[in-house]
C-alpha cells in the first residue's frame, strides 16, 4: 500500500475528511448533522455548491440542507431517487457532466439519501471517492440523530403509554445501546485512517492489530443493534412491507451469504429440496430471519456436521402455506429450553460461552409475527434441530 507523503495534496484532503468525521462523531441534532455535511463537504472537494437531500414521509426527496445555493433554488429541488432525479438535480445546479459528483447515503444496505456537489474545476475520481466517505459518515450520524431523537422519543412515548410492555432495564439497554454506537464508529473511523497512513506509515504487524479492532468494535456494533431493533420492536415503532416473496430465492441467498462461514468451520451448508412458493411479507426481513437461522445452526452445529435449508408448500386448515426449514445436525434443544429460547436475552448454559447476547430468535420471532407468520422448533436432543419459518401462500396465477 502506498501511504501518502507530507506533500502530497491529498494528504491535505485526508486530514479534512478526519476533521469532519470527528465533527459528525459528537454531533446528535439531525439539523447539525446536515448542514455540517454540505459545508464541509463542499470544502472538501472545492465545489461551489452541495446540497443534501433525504427523503420526507412519502419517500420523495427533499433538500434538508444546502450550501452555496439560494433558498429559492434549493426549494424547487423535489426528485425521487432515480436516475431521472439525478439527472433533474444536475440540470437545477447548472453544471456539465464533468463538474457533477453526487453519491448515496446508505444505511444497513439501503439508499437513505443523496449528497451532491458542483465543483468549480473539472471532478476526479478521488472527489467521488472522498465525498462517498463523507457520505458514509453522514448516513451513520443521521442514523444516530435519527435514533437519538425522533424516533427514540416515540419509543419511549409508547413504552410509558405501555405499561407493562417492556421494563427500566430494556429502556436502560435500548438508551446505553444508542449513546455507544457514536464513540464505536468514531473508533473505527480513527482505525481506518491509520490503516490508509494519515498518520504516517504503518507495518503489517501494525494494520493487522487494526484491523483486529476494527472486527471487534463492529462485532460489538452488531450486538448493540440486536438491543435496539429488540426495543423498537416491542415498542411498536418497527415497521415491516407487504410484497409478493419468493421463498425460494430468499433460501438460496442466505444459503449463498453463510457459505464462507460454513466452509471455514467444516459444516457442510446446502440448499435442499426448494419448490416454488410465493407469500406476502417482507423481502428484506425475511432474509434477516432467515439469515439469524442459519447463522445459529451453523454455529452450534460440529465439525463434520451438516445445515440443509429447503422451501415447501404445506396445507393447514385447509389453506395453502409457504414453509422454509431449516435442518441441522447439532445437538438438539431440549424439550424444557424450547421455549425459553425465544425469550429475549436468554442464553442457556451451553450457549453461554459463545458470541451474542441472546436476541437473535426473539427478534426473529416477533418479525415473522409481524409479518403474520409463524416460526416453529422441531427438535431432538442428539440428533438435531429445524426451525420452521410459515407465510400464508399467494394463490398460483
Amino acid at each position: 500500500m502506498t501511504v501518502p507523503s507530507s506533500g502530497d495534496p491529498h494528504l491535505a484532503q485526508l486530514r479534512k475528511l478526519t476533521e469532519v468525521s470527528r465533527a459528525l462523531t459528537y454531533t446528535t441534532s439531525l439539523q447539525q448533522v446536515t448542514r455540517l455535511t454540505v459545508e464541509r463537504g463542499a470544502d472538501l472537494i472545492d465545489a461551489a455548491c452541495a446540497v443534501l437531500m433525504l427523503p420526507d414521509a412519502d419517500g420523495v426527496l427533499q433538500v434538508r440542507s444546502s450550501c452555496g445555493l439560494a433558498d429559492e433554488d434549493a426549494a424547487r429541488l423535489h426528485a425521487p431517487l432515480t436516475d431521472d432525479g439525478v439527472g433533474r438535480l444536475q440540470e437545477l445546479l447548472g453544471v456539465p457532466d464533468d463538474r457533477f459528483v453526487a453519491v448515496p447515503l446508505v444505511v444497513g444496505g439501503a439508499v437513505t439519501g443523496l449528497l451532491a456537489a458542483a465543483t468549480r474545476q473539472a471532478s476526479t475520481s478521488t472527489d467521488e471517492t472522498l465525498l462517498s466517505a463523507l457520505a458514509d459518515q453522514a448516513a451513520l450520524a443521521l442514523e444516530n440523530a435519527r435514533l437519538g431523537g425522533e424516533v427514540r422519543e416515540e419509543m419511549e412515548d409508547r413504552l410509558r403509554a405501555s405499561e407493562g410492555a417492556t421494563d427500566a432495564q430494556e429502556r436502560a439497554l435500548s438508551t446505553l445501546a444508542h449513546d455507544i454506537r457514536t464513540p464505536l464508529g468514531a473508533i473505527d473511523g480513527y482505525c481506518e485512517n491509520l490503516e490508509i497512513g494519515v498518520y504516517g506509515p504503518v507495518t503489517d504487524r501494525q494494520r493487522e492489530a487494526l484491523g483486529r479492532v476494527r472486527m471487534s468494535g463492529r462485532h460489538l456494533l452488531s450486538l448493540l443493534d440486536n438491543v435496539m431493533e429488540m426495543a423498537r420492536l416491542n415498542a411498536g415503532v418497527l415497521r415491516v412491507g407487504a410484497e409478493p416473496v419468493e421463498l425460494a430465492d430468499v433460501g438460496r441467498e442466505a444459503v449463498h451469504m453463510l457459505l464462507p462461514a460454513a466452509q471455514a468451520k467444516l459444516v457442510a451448508l446446502e440448499a435442499g429440496a426448494m419448490e416454488e412458493v410465493t407469500v406476502t411479507a417482507d423481502h428484506a426481513r425475511v432474509r434477516q430471519v432467515l439469515v439469524n437461522l442459519v447463522g445459529n445452526a451453523v454455529k452450534f452445529t460440529p465439525t463434520d456436521g451438516s445445515v440443509t435449508v429447503s422451501t415447501s408448500v404445506v396445507s393447514r386448515e385447509g389453506s395453502a402455506w409457504g414453509e422454509i426449514r431449516v435442518t441441522d445436525t447439532g445437538p438438539g434443544i431440549a424439550p424444557a429450553e424450547q421455549a425459553a429460547i425465544f425469550e429475549p436475552y436468554y442464553r442457556s448454559e451451553d450457549t453461554a460461552q459463545l458470541p451474542g447476547v441472546g436476541l437473535g430468535l426473539a427478534i426473529s420471532q416477533a418479525l415473522v409475527r409481524q409479518m403474520e407468520g409463524e416460526l416453529a422448533l422441531e427438535s431432538e436432543p442428539g440428533v438435531g434441530s429445524t426451525f420452521i419459518v410459515r407465510f400464508p401462500a399467494l394463490p398460483l396465477p
